[in-house]
């Protein structure tokens, strides 16, 4: 497996990620971390995910990690460049925790699996901050109203094309989290509660990686035929 430290041209800005590249390509995971993470945060889950044969980028969203832009409402930008340059490689699931989760299900990418989303638009103050105390500090931010307001702002998720996208919450999740995952499983839906994860730690444990990997072997079932060419000298990519 080749392991590489790259940027993601956008347009008019750039993604930091590291990508991985296993030997025979079935596809291609874009991973994407929750609020106050970075890359570096989901780089074991990315790793069991391209285990499978998937090349896998992990991404810094604006305001995190290595991104050179401050958290705002383009944050969307960050996925969808992402996207754009992995549709080189073959069909594209997204997979993300938190925020991460919220925006991999609004993205254009062909599957997509959210990991205790923020489907909500509206958190306690209790909530808020814990979000604030224990992950915001990480997090540089140009936002009137911070997180709260991002969330409103953002696309709602749409389930009616239900058949491409999953979720995946823990079972001592986040309490809005884990209430509005649980009425999602009344929809015919794919929804996996985990057991005893918490919010912060439901992207470590084996029982999500399984998970994961079912719903990936579910969107990509020809695995032994689906190889893709890849294409290294891309415009949209540099080294770094």
């Amino acid at each position: 497996m080749n392991i590489s430290r790259q940027v993601i041209k956008g347009n008019g800005f750039e993604v930091p990620c590291i990508i991985l590249t296993p030997q025979d390509l079935q596809g291609v995971a874009i991973v994407i971390h929750g609020y106050g993470g970075d890359k570096e945060e989901q780089l074991g889950l990315a790793y069991r995910i391209a285990e499978i044969g998937l090349k896998t980028c992990v991404i810094d969203l604006r305001g995190h990690g290595q991104h050179a832009l401050s958290l705002n409402e383009e944050v969307l930008l960050d996925v969808e460049a992402t996207i754009k340059y992995c549709r080189h490689f073959g069909k594209v699931v997204a997979i993300g925790h938190s925020l991460g989760g919220r925006l991999a299900l609004i993205s254009s990418s062909d599957f997509a699996i959210g990991i205790s989303p923020a489907l909500s638009t509206i958190f306690s103050e209790e909530t808020q901050e814990i979000l604030k105390n224990v992950r915001g500090y990480r997090v540089r931010e140009h936002i009137s109203g911070g997180l709260s307001e991002l969330m409103k702002k953002l696309p709602v998720v749409n389930f009616n094309d239900n058949t491409n996208k999953s979720i995946i919450y823990g079972s001592r999740d986040i309490p809005e989290i884990r209430n509005l995952c649980k009425n999602l499983k009344t929809k015919n839906l794919s929804v996996i509660e985990v057991d005893n994860a918490m919010h912060n730690d439901i992207f470590t444990l084996e029982s999500t990686f399984q998970s994961i990997i079912d719903k990936l072997k579910d969107y990509f079932p020809d695995t032994s035929n689906n190889h893709y060419r890849i294409n290294e000298n891309s415009s949209v990519l540099k080294n770094v």
